[in-house]
């Protein structure tokens, strides 16, 4: 595979989507960019939900109110808006924390860019067996290039791809942990992307520890972890999702863009129909209906949207103890690399 080839990979392949915060606040250090038209990190934007906050803004230097956002008192939209709610670097730095996964990705692209001069292509291997977090649901892609970049200052990250016509496969997974005696921050990334038709897929998880002592985490310890899974297409602008964290696991299926289009989401039995480029007031404003009760603009996906099996939250989120990443790293408790 030529250098040239692999840049091209990772700068099409760095963005993600999901839904929610389980409390807590993640940052990282890097001042990160992406920049181009068929990033991934825009493709998924461009496929999914990216909710505008409009009452919990803060001003500048001002951190929004995340995780409690004053006006959605429904928890379901309240996940939604936390992870999905939209990130603009650097407008929202200092907004919006790592529990959201535009601005995760934003971070990650850092990483992903280092990916070329640590590839080196060899044997192929799956998806399941290069992971360091065991999914339920792999992508099932296989990878005939990888690499890992030590790690430095507490950060570090393993990449596999692999570039097939059109079609880009990544797994990414990374550490941030500049204070591990504060914060450890563990996370796996796997996407695939078709540069002509605009096909996206994409799993990830992350689990945030505050170790017990730690600021964050108190006498006991504390964290949070999000899980989420994608597929749609950036240029129709429709998607499937599945979102999980402690506080809800949501479904949802739809178009997230466009005068005239909707989504729906269940949580539980609950289903929300929101209009494309929904914002914060709308999500505050929704009254979640039964399967029999969702008609006009989203009765077209209820089926869909019903038959899903969402993600469960006492075996598919990662643990908070980061014990589903193992092996031990750099004096931390968990092994993040995949080589």
């Amino acid at each position: 595979m030529q250098k040239s080839t692999m840049a091209l990979v990772t700068i099409v392949l760095l963005g993600v989507v999901s839904c929610g915060g389980g409390g807590g606040s993640a940052s990282s250090s890097s001042s990160s960019s992406s920049s181009g038209a068929d990033t991934l990190f825009n493709a998924v934007k461009a496929t999914t939900p990216s909710f505008s906050a409009t009452v919990s803004a803060g001003g500048p230097g001002l951190k929004a109110q995340v995780f409690s956002a004053p006006t959605i008192t429904d928890q379901a939209m309240n996940v939604a808006f936390q992870l999905l709610r939209n990130y603009t670097y650097p407008d929202d730095e200092g907004k919006v924390d790592m529990s959201n996964i535009y601005k995760l990705l934003w971070e990650a692209s850092h990483y992903l860019a280092e990916a070329p001069s640590r590839c080196t292509p060899g044997a192929s291997v799956t998806d399941a067996a290069v992971a360091p977090y065991q999914f339920s649901d792999f992508l099932g892609h296989t990878y005939d290039c990888t690499g890992s970049e030590a790690e430095s200052g507490g950060y570090g990250n393993s990449v596999a791809y692999k570039v097939s016509g059109d079609d880009r496969y990544m797994l990414v997974s990374y550490k941030w942990a500049p204070d591990a005696a504060q914060q450890i921050a563990i996370g796996v990334i796997q996407t695939s992307y078709n540069d002509t038709t605009k096909d996206i897929s994409l799993i990830f998880a992350q689990a945030v520890n505050y170790p017990a002592g730690s600021t964050m985490g108190g006498v006991s310890g504390a964290g949070f972890a999000t899980r989420a899974r994608i597929t749609g297409n950036s240029g129709a602008h429709s998607f499937e999702l599945k979102m999980l964290t402690q506080n809800a696991s949501l479904v949802g299926k739809g178009i997230s863009q466009g005068a005239g289009n909707y989504f729906l989401m269940r949580c539980g039995a609950n289903y929300y129909c929101l209009p494309a480029g929904a914002t914060e007031t709308d999500l505050a404003a929704i009254t979640p209906t039964n399967y029999a009760n969702v008609r006009g603009n989203c009765e077209s996906y209820k089926a869909a949207v019903s038959a899903a099996v969402p993600y469960d939250v006492n075996t598919d989120l990662p643990k908070i103890d980061l014990s589903d990443f193992n092996h031990g790293v750099a004096g931390t408790p968990v092994h993040y690399q995949m080589f």
